[in-house]
């Protein structure tokens, strides 16, 4: 887990120098343990590289230099099956200068092209130089669980990083908000790829790859998109056990590491049965870590308890306290890059943060939910079951009435119909932060977008119960759940792995039938049966829970009311036109309803303020309220 950065001139760009050590210092936290760069003779290629060493610590530095430089390989994440291709290679007489994990992959390149990509098992960004035909590939993993950024520059130049704002320290990008970006920021809490929120900056989408030729053409074209597996079993005990079989092989995968492995346990069913796996296949007691958030309404640590006794981990639980916020929320801001709109984003960095003081590898459930619908918002809501029995004429009428008393409510009611009718819509209606009656209230004057949902469900064929989770997979996932477990963990230099997305389990859990993985609508039922031979009872039947942030609090005794209402109102803030100062301070009127939604605008407007505005170098030390006393 690294960090990764550089420029490619085609053959027609003019010459230009990237700041290699200005775009790796902003990214050091993703590499501690050193940096290289190279240069090719002609200066037409310049990269950089921030190892956190994880496999062959002392051997596998990188940037991969072979052939006096014809072939150059950056490897951000990890190849686990990097055994198996080793021996495979060596078989037909390839000899090796690393036992690290990517050099099985720049040698599979070098003997099979383009194609060599079919063959990895793992979380990865490449960047890949091939002067034999002169051009740079850069290709990112099937489910986007690393990051990887480029833009293209005025004479032709291709930058790219692992963070944006790498690019920007590069010295040949000026950061600017892409104001079409911030209505889909808006309608989604992310933007989704291959978009970001900053102009001329793109995020290289999951299963794709980039290849910039000599001659400045430059291409994106998709290797991988997850297709339901056609050789899942029938039966759902066979179905079961085909599951458990390639989850226990990819947790077997991804403990491979030359350093300790610990592992998250929550009190739910996904962590669980990761320890349990995990457990088994070790000769040492397993690592795991469970937090304790202080006056929180759960207190999942009796469950995790459970489970640790069970499989006699090394279980450590860290009590930690969320009423920082105000203090935090610029540091993550900076750390983030672009506006997460997600509140789990505080205590994920907390609880990397300790870990980071212990451990460099830990595994983490997250996937359970995209793969087994974990979410109520896969099913009909029981309220929408009751309103669409009314008679049609009735619903009508009421909504009428509504729209004038109380529109919000109104739109809830009407986006029931969409279950049937349009999928991907009622899953965006069911996730968005910002509906149409709310942007009204806040005085917003962007456009509206198409949800990014419903292109994805779209683009199934099968069933619609799995079809929304194929949407899920390929928006909200890698767009919100997997950027912000990358730059949590990245922050304090923790790699977080996720057995859960082998992609061999991802489409062979999409090829469950819905009735199987979900038999009347009871969320994970097929992953219960799959864990109960493995978790305590009490863990099997408790509610699902999560890392709930107390955001009504913090606003309404954390100090961050003042701070935001200043920072939203400020004359550079209202001057976009993205929300009026009365829409701000009616949402601020009702913190217990609205809370999230002056978060989500809080974190796009600390982006702007400290990744445009006024760009840092490091994370800021300034509290919020100095920030917003200083706008």
């Amino acid at each position: 887990m690294c960090g990764l950065a550089g420029l490619f001139l085609p053959a027609g760009a003019p010459a230009a120098a990237a700041d290699l050590a200005a775009m790796l210092a902003v990214m050091r936290h993703r590499g501690p343990d050193g940096s290289r760069c190279h240069l090719s003779a002609d200066r037409r290629f310049q990269a950089g590289f921030t190892r956190l060493a994880i496999i062959d610590r002392a051997g596998a530095d990188q940037p991969l230099v072979r052939d006096d430089g014809d072939l150059v390989l950056l490897g951000n994440g990890e190849i686990y099956n990097y055994r198996e291709l080793r021996a495979g290679l060596e078989a037909r007489g390839v000899t090796f200068q690393t036992r690290g994990d990517m050099e099985p992959a720049l040698e599979a390149y070098r003997a099979e092209g383009d194609a060599f990509v079919e063959r990895l098992n793992g979380m990865f960004a490449l960047a890949i130089h091939d002067r034999r035909d002169g051009a740079l590939r850069l290709i990112r993993d099937r489910l986007g669980i690393k990051p990887l950024h480029w833009a293209r520059l005025a004479g032709g130049g291709i930058l790219f990083a692992s963070e944006i704002k790498a690019l920007f320290a590069s010295g040949l990008l000026t950061p600017a908000v892409d104001e079409t970006a911030v209505a889909a920021w808006l309608a989604h809490g992310y933007v989704p790829a291959p978009a970001t929120l900053y102009r001329g900056v793109m995020s290289l989408p999951p299963g794709c790859r980039l290849l910039a030729r000599a001659d400045g053409t430059v291409t994106v074209e998709r290797y991988w998109q997850a297709r339901p597996a056609a050789d899942l079993p029938t039966d759902p005990a066979a179905i079961g056990a085909a599951l458990t079989e390639l989850l226990d092989d990819a947790v077997g995968l991804q403990l491979r590491a030359d350093v300790p492995v610990g592992a998250m346990l929550s009190g739910g069913i996904d962590s669980g049965l990761l320890v349990a796996l995990a457990a088994r296949r070790l000769d040492r007691p397993l690592k795991t870590y469970t937090v304790r958030f202080a006056g929180a309404a759960v207190d999942e640590t009796p469950l995790a308890a459970a489970v640790a006794a069970r499989y006699g981990t090394d279980h450590t639980v860290f009590d930690l306290a969320t009423d920082r916020a105000a203090d935090l929320l610029p540091r993550l801001a900076w750390y983030a890059d672009a506006p997460l709109a997600d509140a789990s984003l505080l205590p994920n960095h907390l609880i990397n943060q300790v870990i980071g003081a212990e451990t460099r590898v830990v595994l983490n459930g997250t996937g359970g939910d995209e793969l087994f619908a974990g979410y109520g918002r896969y099913f009909r809501l029981p309220v929408e079951a009751r309103w669409l029995r009314l008679p049609a004429p009735v619903r009508r009428a009421a909504l009428a009435v509504l729209r004038r008393l109380d529109p919000l409510l109104a739109w809830k009611l009407a986006r029931a119909d969409k279950f049937d009718t349009d999928r991907g819509g009622y899953l965006h209606d069911h996730s968005t932060q910002f509906p149409p009656p709310l942007l009204r209230r806040l005085g917003c004057r962007l456009p509206p977008v198409a949800p990014a949902q419903a292109e994805w469900f779209a683009r199934f064929a099968g069933p619609a119960d799995s079809g929304a989770l194929f949407a899920e997979l390929n928006t909200y996932l890698p767009e919100d759940l997997l950027t912000l477990l990358d730059r949590t963990s990245m922050a304090h230099s923790v790699e977080g792995r996720v057995p859960l997305l082998d992609h061999r389990l991802v489409e062979a859990a999409l090829a469950v039938p819905p009735e199987i993985r979900a038999p009347g609508g009871r969320q994970k039922a097929l992953e219960r049966a799959i864990a109960a031979p493995f978790l305590p009872d009490s863990v099997l039947t408790a509610p699902k829970q999560g890392f709930a942030s107390p955001v009504p609090a913090w606003f309404l005794t954390g100090g961050l009311a003042g701070p935001t209402e200043r920072l939203l109102t400020r004359p550079a803030a209202l001057a976009r036109g993205w929300w009026s100062a009365e829409g701000i301070r009616r949402l601020l009127a009702d913190p217990g309803r609205h809370a999230f939604r002056l978060y989500a605008l809080l974190m796009l407007e600390l982006t702007i303020r400290l990744q445009v505005e006024t760009p840092l170098s490091a994370p800021p030390d300034a509290t919020l309220a100095e920030i917003a006393d200083a706008a």
